[in-house]
């Protein structure tokens, strides 16, 4: 009896769909750092979830320490050799988009449902450019929350409160200032920490680092009345300002040496370590306006020389899910929904840590993202070392426009 072709034909696509569903696809995918080890155990378990979920999948994990890391994908990129999914910090979307080697996210996101209303605003904002969506928000954490030792403050009978506003700041860090101690925890080094405590300052009076067409916005009356009231901060702070940086702080505000520091909420854990008796508010802004921390955080993106784009694009979907994204994440899940669980089981004040991540705004988006944060931590050494602040961010502000 003759079987029909058609019939044949049926069966033999079958087996080849039967033969490509057997095939394990490996995934190759690249991370920061997270632990001593590489992976942290929550990352390894998360994976080996994934891989339960998805048995025709292995995912093959390469960690780099952070220093590394970006240097690391720009060599694997020009070998041919990148990653088919990978974790990219948010100020490092724009530059890798504009190279054309990472994907547009926006049809698949689209097609999936995926949409900023799942995550942080801002989280969703840095993995935007130019039109497109670059990558799915993975986690984040804002700058900077204003720590402070309780013991001091009852010392010295200064309301918490009043760290709320710039006034009430800069009177408690005078208040606090004197006898081997100093009040607020200012630094200047070369480093993202200045950079990033410098921005919520501008971003809080209203003011930016850029305009929308990418010109420097930093000599607008807001951002230099920020400056302005970072430097009447200086005489407050521990001496060597332009060399310290946020651990060095750290070190003084556990020692007791320090009244209040800046910093995101991924202090905490070290805090409850010791034996310090300590508290927080969200930032800090002139009275009647809102603290607007930074954002810092990573996005996952895909490259577009990816072997497995749906592949990279499932192990993409399974990171950022509401039950998936709180326990593999050493900062402080993107996804709100899972953002609101990790909070209250694992930091102090969790609502004013949610509010105050949904205000929070993303550094620019530049693909000379690097040079710019350069410039403006000179701006901030410069302020710090009592120059103008209106000549300062002349300065700086001729320095950017000059990288368009």
């Amino acid at each position: 009896m003759m079987i029909p072709r058609i019939l044949l034909a049926a069966a033999a696509l079958m087996a080849v769909a039967t033969t490509a569903l057997a095939q394990t696809v490996t995934l190759r995918f690249w991370d920061n750092q997270q632990a001593e080890s590489g992976l942290s155990i929550y990352q390894k378990e998360a994976v080996q979830r994934f891989e339960k979920e998805n048995p025709n999948i292995t995912v093959d994990v390469t960690t780099v320490p952070y220093p590394e890391y970006q240097q690391r994908l720009l060599t694997a990129v020009q070998g041919g050799n990148a990653p088919d999914v990978a974790t990219l910090d948010q100020i490092w979307i724009a530059a890798f988009a504009k190279a054309g080697v990472i994907e547009p996210l926006d049809a698949r996101a689209g097609a999936a449902g995926i949409s900023s209303a799942t995550f942080f605003k801002g989280a969703w904002d840095s993995a935007n450019y130019d039109g497109h969506l670059w990558g799915i928000p993975f986690n984040v954490d804002a700058w900077s929350f204003t720590y402070y030792n309780k013991k001091l403050l009852q010392q010295a009978g200064i309301d918490p409160q009043s760290l709320l506003t710039w006034k009430g700041l800069a009177a408690a860090g005078k208040k606090l200032t004197g006898n081997g101690r100093f009040g607020i925890g200012l630094f200047g080094h070369k480093g993202e920490d200045t950079t990033v405590v410098l921005d919520s300052f501008i971003f809080s009076n209203g003011g930016k680092v850029l305009n929308a067409d990418g010109s420097c916005a930093l000599t607008s009356p807001p951002s230099v009345a920020a400056l302005r009231y970072l430097q009447s901060l200086v005489p407050y702070a521990p001496r060597g300002i332009l060399n310290a940086a946020s651990g060095d702080m750290r070190q003084l505000f556990l020692n007791g040496s320090l009244a209040m520091e800046f910093w995101p909420a991924l202090e905490q854990p070290t805090l409850l370590k010791s034996k310090l008796d300590w508290g927080f508010v969200a930032g800090t802004a002139p009275a009647g306006k809102t603290s607007i921390g930074t954002y810092g955080g990573w996005n996952l993106a895909i490259f577009k020389s990816a072997a497995h784009k749906d592949a990279a694009w499932k192990f993409i979907r399974f990171l950022t899910r509401t039950d998936v994204n709180g326990s593999v994440v050493d900062l402080i899940p993107a996804n709100i929904a899972a953002a609101k669980t990790f909070l209250a089981e694992k930091r102090r004040g969790p609502r004013r840590i949610l509010k105050y991540l949904e205000d929070a705004a993303p550094r620019p988006l530049s693909p000379r993202y690097l040079e710019v944060s350069n410039i403006e931590v000179t701006l901030a050494q410069d302020v710090y070392s009592g120059q103008d602040p209106a000549a300062a961010a002349s300065k700086a502000c001729a320095a950017i426009d000059a990288l368009h």
